[in-house]
């Protein structure tokens, strides 16, 4: 079971990886500030569950993914091509927070240890949480609002 569990957190390493990538993209796109210091809070987040899931890899008797795939230089690529401004900014990551939530809602339907689903469980509601403000966002066109 262990081999199982080390291999869907570190699924979930590279993911987390991907996304701080990503929105540092989005971050160096954003003209506002509020907008780029709430995704440097999220991009922040990112980096805790790459810390938080790899002492838990660590703890299982694995090695936590160092590296990205290709996926997540392209996720990255594409973060970066269609970040023009806030809006685009904010587009782009609603399209990678949506597939982190994916990704995280799934690996909670695979054979996890108590702690590694507690720790799953706390970082899909950082996943959640960070969809939700982007949603909103842009449902408010923060990026029309007086400064």
């Amino acid at each position: 079971m262990a081999r199982d569990v080390i291999e869907v957190l570190n699924d979930l390493i590279q993911l987390d990886r991907d996304a701080i990538a990503a929105y540092d993209q989005a971050i160096e796109a954003c003209e506002r500030a509020s907008v780029r210091e709430t995704l440097a809070r999220f991009r922040d987040d990112h980096a805790r569950h790459v810390t938080d899931l790899s002492a838990l890899v660590t703890s299982l008797g694995g090695a936590p993914a160092q590296t990205r795939d290709l996926k997540g230089k392209l996720i990255e690529g594409f973060t970066a091509i269609t970040s023009f401004g806030d809006q685009s900014a904010l587009l782009a990551m609603r399209g990678n927070e949506e597939l982190t939530n994916r990704k995280y809602e799934a690996a909670l339907n695979e054979a996890l240890t108590v702690e590694a689903r507690a720790v799953v469980e706390r970082n899909r509601a950082d996943e959640q949480r960070h969809l939700a403000w982007i949603k909103d966002a842009l449902s408010r066109k923060v990026w029309e609002q007086a400064a």
